[in-house]
């Protein structure tokens, strides 16, 4: 019997509560993903512990979990290495389980995947691949990261708060200064000057290829500085109001002109990194500029190339000619630094080309089996603006209508792009809408495991060149990732001093420890549970990088996402993942009563679609979705 449905398009958003997805849509800021609703089945689903992007995405793409894939983490720890020393865990090399993409490929489909987290470096041979490195600068392809150049008068534009530390959101990380400060000069030696009723003035832009990333991502090791020069200038009689921004001191070499609040067309140009020429897309936006030009801001997104960043190859060159530029990070790590409207005009940007990208490669591809699409932007959300967007978060009102406009404005511009991605789909196509775990907002501060590890006497520091490290000769835990605290443990550690005939004991006490803590601020308990490492796999998490001890925190305690369960809900969100399925041999209309959980997606869809399972998945199909469960017995 013919299979009920022929193709499959798999949306993904990373840290997407369903409870605060079901909000959105009831308050009408997601029509399109409502549509879906009614027209399919849903219900928050079960995710991974940790509740974080590397195992959950993992999990979803392969229906195993974390224990068989063995994805642990951001930061996975290295065995045989000193406690400190981990692996990154954003790369599929580490994958012991099969993709859903190699499985279509296996049956002899095409999948299409664009940005999809955690799928590189590629592991598709027939199916072509668009990114798909990591959250945010987390990424090997970029030239450079934003650069945000500023004179003057200027301030941040934090909303304050605990900042989410490493481990939990990597994507906001970068390496050195995250603004450019600038001198605003008198302008000298330029030609061709336009008419200004005031004099000119200038201001130096440096580029600095491989700015706003991390080290150990970057695609080179040294990159060129690229000038141009910004001209000030009055074009009427109110003050300053024009930035011309030039390759030399020359008024027709301009590459673009700006007015308050503009932004520039894109336009390619080169780059010199580890002495290769590389070309990249450029964009500028005149944030702000005073008449007296005492304040002067001035945005450029990220840098990205026109090449190198799909598979096969040539596909870039496609999407170069047919589409456009494309764009990974629509600047989170600027979110708080600069204006909110830049990020979400951004965002926009973002999403639509996402959208253009997956429209471009369907129609040009009638073979495809599969599309693969995410965005990462409610995860963006997750860690900046819903933190603060509740009243028990302490924040002032300002501040909670700024994070709620931010919340909604973000899964505003998602569902544009879930219904211009759900347009693709014919009647014998699949939607499917999943997320990797959700995002709470914030309460109380952050419980660092290492203060309370400390305290207990577990771990132990010194210090030494005026610095705090650990005494590995003292410590007899430390913890590993997000979840995860190892005993120091003799003949497996390169300093144990914990004896095996301790290790249970030693559990324990950790444990006990633990349970016994209490935030000094509050006088509460933060930690809602701690295993050993047997004891872990009714967690799904076993084997030999998961730690001794594994914890989670009750979600006041943490931060969005990470050391929660996957089962919370918390204020107007929760830790429960998004589960959305509609098309051929789906119920309509449905609430599901029965449990779904991340590894029964990939199962799910190959059902439907009539082809063999991934070879390593766990998960089963979701039969409850289905209109008729039985269809594969049937003649």
């Amino acid at each position: 019997m013919q299979s009920p449905a022929r193709r499959a398009i798999l949306i993904g958003m990373d840290g997407a509560a369903m409870e605060l997805v079901t909000n959105m849509v009831n308050g009408g800021h997601m029509p399109h993903l409502g549509k879906l609703i009614d027209r399919g089945v849903y219900r928050p689903m079960i995710g991974v512990f940790p509740t974080l992007t590397p195992p959950g995405w993992t999990a979803t793409s392969t229906g195993a979990w974390p224990g068989n894939h063995g994805v642990m983490d951001f930061n996975i720890r290295k065995l045989g290495a000193q406690l400190d020393e981990t692996v990154w865990g954003v790369n599929t090399e580490l994958s012991r389980a099969e993709y859903l993409w190699n499985t279509v490929e296996r049956a002899g489909g095409r999948p299409l995947l664009v940005k999809w987290e955690m799928s590189w470096p590629p592991t598709v041979t027939s199916g072509v691949q668009v990114e798909g490195t990591g959250p945010g600068v987390s990424n090997h392809h970029q030239i450079a990261g934003y650069h945000l150049f500023v004179a003057g008068r200027w301030e941040r534009r934090t909303i304050g708060g605990q900042r989410d530390p490493e481990t939990l959101d990597p994507s906001a990380l970068q390496t050195g200064s995250d603004v450019d400060p600038v001198t605003i000069n008198e302008a000298q030696n330029w030609t061709n000057l336009p008419r200004s009723s005031r004099p000119p003035k200038e201001v130096e832009l440096t580029i600095q290829p491989l700015a706003r990333g991390r080290d150990f991502m970057l695609r080179g090791e040294k990159g060129t500085p690229k000038r141009f020069h910004g001209l000030i200038y009055a074009s009427g009689d109110n003050g300053y109001d024009r930035v011309r921004v030039c390759r030399a001191r020359d008024g027709n070499s301009a590459v673009t002109e700006l007015g308050m609040g503009d932004w520039s067309d894109w336009w390619l140009d080169q780059f010199e990194i580890d002495a290769e020429e590389i070309s990249g897309y450029v964009r500028m936006k005149l944030v702000n500029l005073t008449a007296e030009a005492d304040a002067f801001e001035l945005f450029v997104p990220q840098i990205w190339p026109a090449g190198g960043y799909t598979m096969p190859l040539e596909a870039a060159d496609e999407i170069d000619q047919h589409v456009g530029n494309f764009l990974q990070n629509p600047a989170r790590d600027a979110l708080g630094i600069m204006d909110d409207d830049t990020y979400f005009e951004l965002l926009d940007f973002h999403h639509e080309r996402l959208a253009d990208v997956a429209d471009y490669l369907t129609t040009s591809r009638d073979d495809w089996t599969m599309l693969f699409i995410e965005t990462h932007a409610s995860d963006y959300t997750s860690h900046f603006f819903l933190g603060q967007a509740e009243e028990f978060s302490g924040a002032d009102a300002a501040t909670q209508q700024r994070c709620l406009d931010g919340v909604v404005r973000t899964y505003s511009s998602i569902d544009k792009m879930i219904g211009r991605v759900a347009a693709i789909a014919d009647e014998e196509t699949l939607i499917c809408l999943v997320s990797d775990h959700g995002g709470t907002p914030n309460q109380y501060r952050a419980i660092e495991i290492d203060e309370v590890l400390e305290e207990a006497g577990f771990l132990v520091y010194k210090e030494e060149d005026g610095k705090r490290t650990v005494d590995w000769s003292r410590t007899r835990a430390a913890s590993v990732g997000l979840v995860h605290v190892f005993i120091n443990l003799e003949g497996r550690e390169p300093d144990g001093i914990v004896s095996p005939a301790d290790y249970k004991d030693t559990q324990l006490e950790i444990i006990a420890a633990l349970h016994a803590y209490t935030d000094p601020a509050t006088g509460r308990h933060p930690f809602a549970l701690a295993l050993t490492r047997e004891d872990a796999e009714m967690v799904n998490l076993w084997g030999d990088t998961t730690g001794d001890v594994v914890y989670a925190l009750r979600p006041e305690f943490d931060g969005a996402h990470g050391k929660q369960l996957p089962s919370v809900s918390f204020g107007i969100a929760g830790q429960h993942c998004t589960f959305i399925l509609s098309g051929p041999g789906v119920k309509e209309g449905l609430a599901l009563k029965g449990q779904v959980r991340a590894v029964d997606v990939a199962p799910t869809l190959c059902y439907l679609l009539g082809l063999p399972m991934p070879r390593n998945v766990e998960g089963g199909v979701v039969y409850e979705a289905l209109t008729d469960p039985d269809w594969h017995l049937k003649k």
